[in-house]
């Protein structure tokens, strides 16, 4: 099953990249539908090619966030309400996510990436990111980390809950949306 995930998420990915560049041309709900198909063929039917074989080597381990990440921004052209994340939540995950790295490196003398193998730790950080959604007012942080969680004890992908809700992808992310906050 773990395969599957895989697919989707890739499809999803596929899917939003395709769509950027139809949105050029095409309406949202068509480009939308027609990218997601696009990822969907790609995904399931030429997933053994070295192109996508490269782009899953690149991007692995995928998790879920990047997905949903694309899912949320796909449903807010749609006109569905998507709360953006605040200035300060950027800086300050972007902080933490640095001193994360830098210690799962071992960089730091900080052991925190092995607390992602720990239920009762995982357990603690989906009920603090689910708080902290719902103070927010927020319905994607608590559906990324119990998504995240439920693949996580499924097995699916990374033994480590880390892998599911985090990507290094986000750095880069998180920057160009800092910046273009600025300009």
């Amino acid at each position: 099953m773990s395969a599957l995930a895989g697919n989707l998420w890739l499809a999803v990915l596929l899917g939003w990249a395709v769509w950027g560049v139809l949105s050029l041309g095409l309406s949202a709900p068509w480009s939308i539908v027609a990218g997601l198909a696009v990822g969907a063929v790609c995904a399931f039917g030429l997933r053994e090619t070295l192109a996508l074989r490269g782009i899953v080597a690149v991007l692995g381990p995928i998790g879920v966030v990047i997905p949903l990440l694309a899912l949320r921004q796909m449903a807010g052209v749609l006109g569905v309400p998507v709360q953006p994340f605040g200035t300060v939540e950027l800086l300050v995950f972007l902080a933490a996510y640095l001193v994360f790295l830098a210690a799962a490196m071992g960089a730091l003398p900080a052991e925190i990436y092995r607390l992602g193998y720990a239920p009762l730790w995982v357990a603690g950080i989906v009920l603090a990111i689910c708080a902290y959604g719902l103070w927010q007012g927020s319905i994607f942080l608590p559906a990324l980390a119990v998504s995240a969680q439920l693949l996580w004890v499924l097995g699916w992908g990374s033994s480590n809950y880390f892998d599911h809700i985090l990507h290094v992808g986000l750095i880069p992310a998180v920057l160009i949306v800092l910046v273009a906050r600025v300009f």
